[in-house]
């Protein structure tokens, strides 16, 4: 099929933050995309809102930025935790070279619409109410059929590449092969948030640990306009609570902190977990972002990973076009998927680590309470947990070595606290 019959070269379904990025790098590169949205702008997407600072260098490559995408956002400047038992540190987000590194706090019904809209300014086809309903890969052609329904009429396009970027049930990708595997364990985390009125000045994001949630905590995160986003997760997990256990746990934490009389129903989604052996790839369509399971595992962040996998598949998408060859098996598409793992692998990976460690209460209890009286130690505690840090910190045998000495001095207070009434 001779391309001067496409419809477009990448039709790109879902304007989220990886849609959205995919379609604005495509479109800066030259090519012919159409940006497909089920609903119309302003609209919300259940999330904790959170701007990593590792968001600039994609953004960047974009060509835009936080400053002017979220130049109204919130400031955090660095987490509270506080353990089931009530143990509380504070830490401030730093890097290596011990600079601040702040999170931006906007809600996605404007970050969303502000990163379409720069989309389309940089030459893609935005289209709104536009609902995908089949994706059908033409074998002898070579090419999309993509059926699309509008508000009046059904119609088809055709496109050799396909970007699903339409979230973690992203059906094309089910009926294209592209699920789960299913010895993968790997299963889908279930969050509950709301927005509450929050005046204080107080730029920290807090965690509450419960002790009758194992795998999961509570959140408030100050935003703008004087209102914070709070909520409670759970990571997958084949014991996990139901929805009014969860908001039993969420009034008992977070009413300690905060109002919530008043407050908007709770609105829920789930979270895909990420798994490094999932095919992502298929002839013709990639997935990004939700759609690839691409959610940090610990603290289920998922825009900085959206962003940058939808630049991965631009690139991706841009050699294939410029080859001529969109099969799954053929380098330019099979580029993508290594390039994901090499960027999200290990982060994932310790991820998951961090997750079975936030089970353990004696163990999160231990280092909890030296960071409460150790700043440098929750700095870098917080940082890590904040993203200031890179997860492979975690691997450096100073860090291990003052987590043992944390623990010996424990266990020696502990000891003389017992024999200090028999002496």
């Amino acid at each position: 099929m001779l391309r001067q019959s496409w419809d477009a070269d990448v039709i790109v379904v879902g304007a989220g933050p990886a849609g959205s990025s995919a379609a604005a790098d495509l479109a800066r590169r030259g090519h012919r995309v159409l940006l497909l949205e089920r609903e119309s702008f302003p609209r919300d997407k259940v999330c904790g809102d959170v701007l990593l600072p590792s968001l600039q260098k994609p953004l960047s490559a974009i060509g835009t930025s936080l400053d002017i995408l979220a130049g109204d956002a919130a400031t955090i400047h660095g987490c509270g935790f506080t353990t089931a038992t009530n143990i509380h540190a504070t830490g401030t987000f730093r890097d290596r070279q011990g600079n601040h590194q702040p999170w931006r706090i906007l809600p996605r019904v404007l970050f969303d619409e502000r990163l379409a809209r720069h989309a389309e300014r940089c030459g893609a086809d935005l289209r709104v109410r536009h609902s995908v309903e089949e994706v059908t890969w033409d074998q002898q052609k070579q090419v999309n059929i993509v059926t699309v329904r509008n508000r009046s009429s059904v119609n088809n396009y055709h496109a050799p590449l396909v970007i699903a970027a339409n979230g973690a049930f992203s059906r094309f990708g089910q009926r294209s092969g592209l699920h789960q595997p299913r010895n993968s364990n790997r299963g889908y985390s279930v969050a509950l948030r709301t927005y509450v009125q929050y005046p204080q000045q107080e730029r920290i994001f807090e965690v509450f640990a419960d002790a009758d949630l194992k795998r999961g905590c509570c959140w408030l995160v100050p935003g703008p306009h004087g209102m914070a986003n709070v909520g409670i997760g759970t990571f997958d997990s084949p014991n996990r609570p139901t929805r009014t256990n969860l908001e039993s746990i969420f009034r008992k934490r977070i009413g300690q902190r905060v109002n919530l009389d008043g407050c908007a129903p709770m609105a829920g989604w789930l979270l895909p977990g990420p798994c490094l052996t999932r095919r992502t790839v298929t002839d013709g369509l990639l997935l990004v972002g939700d759609a690839a399971g691409f959610v940090d595992p610990f603290t289920g962040h998922g825009i900085h990973t959206a962003v940058s996998s939808g630049l991965l598949a631009s690139t991706a998408s841009h050699h294939a076009l410029l080859s001529g060859m969109f099969l799954h098996h053929q380098m330019p598409l099979r580029s993508y998927e290594k390039a994901w793992r090499k960027a999200f692998g290990v982060d994932f990976v310790l991820g998951r680590l961090f997750q079975r460690l936030h089970h353990d209460q004696r163990l999160l209890d231990k280092i909890m309470l030296h960071a409460a009286h150790n700043h440098l130690w929750a700095d870098e505690v917080m940082s890590i947990i904040g993203h200031a840090l890179p997860r492979s910190s975690v691997m450096r045998p100073s860090l291990f070595s003052r987590i043992i000495r944390s623990q010996l001095s424990n266990r020696g207070a502990d000891q003389q606290r017992m024999s200090g009434p028999a002496a």
